[in-house]
């Protein structure tokens, strides 16, 4: 992620969530939370001050494709509700029907960002169909030109910060909102092209163009789709798996570790592995080397159960 973005991220958290941030708690799920808002007001704000900017100007110039695209823009807004109520609901505690809380319709969010892309890359496709059959000029200023790729920067700069807080908080669902302000980002670039190409009469520029991306976002879409089912039924995580075994394996008294599982609910996680220990070792001595396992992993994720497994066995025969 570029620097400047990164630069911004750092300083609307350090002034927006100095409350719950530290540099060892990015994990903590009420951080996460606070994150996934600042994302979510962040987007909101932008498409309402891009969208008033495009009405604006459609306005004085009497643009009907900016005053259209200014609509569209402020449509975006839903998605970041989304955000919102996704995070909201997957804040509630846990309950007898979900003693592991409710953090997976984290996910549910994503899906739901994931089909609205999808739809979004449909139109686009079937919109892209008609234009080339119809074979029409697109009609626009040479300033309506200047307004769209100023749109479509400043929405890539709200993609690239959307990803770059979703990467810190391991966030699919800001993730997915991300390629929602992309899609809108290569959309308002390809008007900007569309018009100047019209004005030299290649009129099937615009339709092409828009068959490509439109593939593009379809395909995005189905690839978030698809990873958010994988982890609401139970994604294998082997990048946690072997990060809780080297954290297991780093306990004194810990021969090997097996079965280990990391079970993802969102900001939360439930961990089980089982440790091997000395068979001279006591019982007592043992569940203590359990004991300190649990607090070092707990350190490392945020659980609402870790369950430590103590096998003894023969320490000399093994080696």
């Amino acid at each position: 992620m570029d620097k400047f973005t990164s630069s911004i991220s750092d300083f609307l958290i350090s002034k927006t969530l100095k409350d719950t941030y530290t540099e060892t708690n990015i994990e903590n799920p009420e951080h996460r939370r606070k994150v996934a808002y600042l994302e979510a007001w962040v987007s909101i704000i932008g498409n309402i001050v891009l969208a008033i900017i495009k009405f604006i100007m459609g306005i004085l110039v009497n643009s009907i494709s900016l005053i259209a695209d200014a609509v569209h823009t402020a449509s975006d807004v839903l998605t970041s509700l989304v955000v919102i109520i996704g995070f909201k609901l997957a804040a509630l505690p846990a309950d007898e029907e979900h003693p592991h809380g409710h953090g997976r319709i984290e996910f549910i969010a994503t899906l739901v960002i994931s089909l609205l892309l999808i739809a979004v890359g449909i139109k686009f496709g079937f919109d892209s169909y008609k234009r080339l059959i119809a074979n029409t000029p697109v009609a626009g200023s040479y300033f309506v030109v200047v307004v769209m790729l100023f749109a479509g920067l400043f929405k890539e700069w709200m993609s690239r910060f959307s990803i770059d807080l979703g990467q810190r908080i391991s966030s699919s669902t800001l993730i997915a909102d991300a390629w929602h302000h992309r899609t809108d980002a290569i959309a308002s670039v390809l008007v900007a092209i569309a018009i100047l190409a019209s004005k030299f009469g290649y009129y099937w520029v615009d339709a092409v163009l828009g068959f490509v991306v439109s593939a593009l976002i379809v395909w995005t879409g189905i690839e978030i789709f698809r990873e958010s089912c994988s982890k609401i039924i139970g994604e294998y995580d082997e990048e946690q798996v072997k990060r809780v075994n080297q954290l297991a394996l780093a306990i004194p008294g810990v021969i090997a570790v097996h079965d280990t599982s990391v079970h993802d609910y969102g900001a939360n996680k439930v961990v089980s592995l089982h440790i091997e220990v000395d068979q001279g070792l006591s019982v007592v001595k043992a569940h203590a080397i359990a004991d300190v396992v649990e607090v070092s992993i707990n350190q490392y994720l945020y659980t609402t159960s870790t369950t430590v497994h103590v096998d003894w066995v023969d320490n000399e025969a093994q080696n």
